[in-house]
């Protein structure tokens, strides 16, 4: 038989007699019922300035936490629209009602990257004082209780390493393996286009001609970032012989003109005769010599042809010095310690030799210039450049390969943000002291910097010793105590809706809760938002896959969940619904009508949550306008949340006008 009921064609809306749970369709509860009322709340629209408009907005919808924003993007300086006399009216408002604030501070790349690469010191230096500028701010919101203020783990994919599932574990789901490398020239400050793991043919292994099914070897990211530094400084290097090369051709045999004439003496000894041309030295258009001072005979008609031979290839000689210079600077800001510490003797072997060139042999200088210049300059130069090559070859082991002007942007922008975020953490302490704020650190997006458990906890890990190290070297603190406050004031803001969009990349729900399993003894302020893994899309908990109830309860079970404010960003929801997410994210966590606690003795949001308009979506708040007129039902006089047609502006049965 076909059901022609007008059931089969519209199944209906959720009904408060009926309270959601996780099998009801039209419910977005995630099960999880543990979490008070009063530490679920929502943030500021970014679309304004006016902060304070948009508190008021969330104390009329009686929540007791919100988080004042100054994002950015929506809004082009958010963070400078603010009037400061609105932070002071905030706070007012938010003592009176007993709202509790947070804080989402600008955009800022805490490593100083942005477009193409990194800005350099300057750049992150300018972004550390903007986001201390916001730290000042939101100590006027509450001057007394740390609140966490929210700055990204980074905003830049300059230096973002690229995951995806590692399936060598059929049984594990968790684990992710990297294949995209992000690289950085350190020179250029550009960022490159991240390597990625490639397949390679060797002419000198016939095995990896059958590698992985007749693809070749592996080439690892590391043997291609190796690569890539010891390439470029091998075409450096070959560059810079070239131009010896050139010189040394044009000086030709020119030497042998000015060497000291030989003759046998009366006792049948062959001795030299006739000036000594390695010390002759000009001065004022004659020839001396460099010891005795005394005058040198002029030149033969071959010695002026080959001095001038020797001076033209001291054109070439000035090139080849000046790109050694560059090198010597690539190869000692670049290296490693061992190299440093040979570089410094080449350096001091190499002016010492050059010195001899302009200076007497007591230290000082000489009035002129000594003939033969050119060739013990092609000598020392010489000489230099073989050791740089030898030190820089790999040939004397690891320590000692080509240096490292091209490194991993990840690692490389992971020094920066921790120097950034230490010295946020210490001047916040030197300027408030004990109430200074809490950095909450959020995790940022698969594409972005630092997306992973992993290395968010390295840089609050890394932060916290820069910030320790100051508390003890400086302001006299015993290391535990020290320990504690960095502890106390550094940690992590959880966003489950970032950690979920790693489903773009092919993981699941285990591998979003294994990553907050591992974050969450550093959580201390959560941003609940839900998305189908491919866009950050802000829909309001329950209305997406991010597994929420599992994520809870690791935070529950690893962290401290009860001292967590959740703020619930729900932008997208906003801007498509035109409805306030509260009453949604109230209902999705079960929270306590009467603001009890979680021990179920009073009614729940879940169970009532029809009593809102649950149903969104279609052509109305409750149903379809036409359904029971169509199928002559008598209802039609009822109030919306009954399937009737009565506008919404009134209570249900007393007749009062709705709040």
């Amino acid at each position: 038989m076909v059901d022609y009921s007008s059931e089969s064609m519209y199944h209906g809306g959720d009904s408060s007699f009926e309270p959601g749970d996780t099998s009801d369709e039209f419910s977005n509860y995630t099960g999880f019922s543990n979490l008070k009322g009063a530490q679920i709340g929502f943030p500021g629209s970014p679309f304004t300035g006016n902060q304070l408009s948009e508190t008021i907005k969330a104390i009329k919808q009686g929540t007791k936490v919100f988080e004042v924003t100054m994002l950015g993007p929506a809004m082009k300086d958010a963070d400078q629209a603010i009037p400061t006399q609105h932070f002071h009216e905030i706070r007012a408002l938010m003592k009176l009602t007993g709202v509790k604030p947070s804080l989402h501070g600008p955009l800022m790349d805490a490593a100083g990257f942005g477009q193409g690469g990194w800005g350099g010191e300057q750049e992150r230096s300018n972004n550390e004082r903007r986001m201390f500028d916001a730290i000042e701010k939101a100590h006027i919101l509450d001057p007394q209780d740390n609140l966490p203020v929210v700055f990204h783990t980074g905003n830049s994919g300059g230096y973002s390493s690229g995951y995806v599932p590692d399936k060598s574990d059929k049984d594990d789901k968790t684990k992710d393996k990297l294949v995209e490398l992000p690289v950085i020239n350190l020179e250029t400050k550009q960022a490159l286009k991240p390597l990625e793991i490639k397949h390679k043919f060797h002419a000198h292994s016939p095995k990896s001609l059958k590698e992985n099914k007749g693809k070749g070897s592996i080439w690892t990211l590391k043997g291609q970032l190796n690569s890539m530094n010891g390439g470029e400084w091998e075409n450096s290097m070959t560059e810079l012989a070239t131009f010896s090369k050139h010189a040394e051709e044009i000086i030709g045999d020119s030497p042998i003109y000015f060497k000291k004439q030989s003759k046998i003496n009366e006792d049948g000894k062959l001795v030299s005769s006739g000036p000594n041309w390695e010390n002759a030295e000009i001065k004022g258009g004659k020839l001396y010599d460099r010891e005795t001072n005394e005058e040198l005979p002029g030149l033969t008609s071959q010695q002026n042809q080959s001095h001038e031979r020797i001076h033209d290839a001291d054109i070439f000689l000035k090139n080849v010095q000046l790109h050694f210079d560059t090198m010597f600077h690539k190869a000692y800001k670049y290296g490693t310690d061992e190299q440093k510490k040979e570089l410094k003797k080449l350096s001091k072997d190499y002016s010492k030799d050059m010195d001899k060139l302009i200076r007497k042999e007591d230290g000082t200088l000489g009035k002129g210039h000594l003939l033969l210049s050119p060739i013990h300059k092609k000598e020392a130069l010489g000489k230099a450049i073989n050791k740089l090559r030898l030190l820089t070859s790999g040939d004397l082991g690891e320590e000692y390969d080509a240096p490292q002007v091209y490194v991993n942007a990840t690692d490389f922008a992971m020094k920066k943000a921790t120097k950034t975020f230490g010295n946020l953490a210490i001047e916040s302490y030197k300027k408030f002291g004990e109430t200074a704020p809490t950095l909450a650190i959020e995790n940022i997006f698969e594409g972005l910097g630092f997306s992973r458990a992993e290395d968010h906890i390295k840089l609050i890990k890394d932060s916290r010793k820069r910030f320790v190290k100051h508390l003890v070297n400086e302001e006299g603190v015993n290391e535990k105590q020290a320990k504690k406050i960095a502890k106390d004031r550094i940690g992590a803001t959880w966003d489950m809706g970032h950690i979920n969009m790693a489903k773009s990349k092919g993981f699941g729900d285990e591998y979003v809760e294994e990553q907050t399993k591992k974050i969450a003894k550093y959580v201390k302020h959560v941003h609940v938002t839900d998305n189908f893994g491919f866009s950050d899309s802000h829909l309001a908990p329950g209305m997406g896959n991010v597994p929420i109830k599992k994520v809870l309860e690791q935070l529950e079970k690893h962290g401290e969940i009860d001292k967590m404010k959740m703020i619930v960003e729900a932008g997208g929801f906003v801007e498509h619904m035109k409805k306030s997410p509260h009453p949604f994210s109230l209902t999705a966590f079960g929270s306590r009508i009467s603001g009890g606690g979680t021990d179920g003795t009073s009614p729940a949001w879940n169970e009532a949550l029809a009593t809102h308009g649950h149903y969104f979506g279609g052509y109305g708040t409750t149903n379809p306008e036409v359904h029971h007129g169509l199928y002559g039902s008598g209802f039609t006089t009822m109030p919306l949340e009954f399937g009737g047609q009565m506008p919404g502006n009134q209570s249900r049965f007393g007749g009062a006008p709705m709040a």
